[in-house]
């Protein structure tokens, strides 16, 4: 009796084991499958944004003229918070994007944003602009009323003709930077 007992607890202990190994193998797996590099070009904005908001990627393949579509843009929707937080936008795969335009959101109560960091990823090769530096591969338009290339300050208003729609045209010193990226 004594026997089949401790083998009953044998068994059962290795069977414990056994389950545990492969939970941690599953997790090892679903660990290796997020972090794997794919063939989709990834453009994080950090920044601080004070109230809720949605942001926009637009991409272009056609070069610098050609106009941006509805189809080939990304929508974020963002919660206001006084900290640094990343805007996150994964292009479909095997899109190679030659310009971007970013549009800093529809609230008109935003006032002003914080660029901490631009960063352009695909498979295993990276770009940032880090605070500043993102002016020197984005254009504002009529809605960005100041930047400050110091801290990174966005002030966001109207268009003269009373619009609000504050965004950023990428220019080429972009381009040639994601033409690096795919060396």
């Amino acid at each position: 009796m004594k026997i089949r007992l401790f083998l009953v607890g044998l068994f059962a202990s290795l069977s414990l084991i056994s389950c545990k190994n492969s939970e941690e193998k599953a997790q090892d797996s679903t660990i290796a499958q997020e972090t794997k590099p794919t063939n989709a070009f990834r453009v994080t904005l950090t920044a601080i944004i004070p109230n809720d908001d949605s942001f926009q990627l637009y991409y272009n393949q056609d070069g610098y003229e050609a106009p941006y579509k509805e189809e080939n843009s990304i929508w974020k929707e963002m919660k206001g918070n006084t900290t640094p937080q990343d805007i996150v936008f994964d292009l479909p795969e095997d899109v190679i994007p030659s310009y971007l335009r970013l549009d800093f959101g529809t609230n008109e109560n935003q006032k002003e944003v914080t660029i901490r960091n631009i960063k352009i990823e695909y498979l295993n090769k990276k770009f940032e602009a880090r605070d500043g530096q993102f002016f020197n591969y984005f254009i504002p338009n009529e809605s960005i009323k100041s930047t400050d290339k110091v801290t990174g300050k966005v002030v966001l208003g109207k268009k003269p003709d009373n619009s609000y729609d504050p965004l950023f045209y990428s220019e080429k010193a972009l381009y040639d930077e994601i033409q690096k990226l795919l060396k």
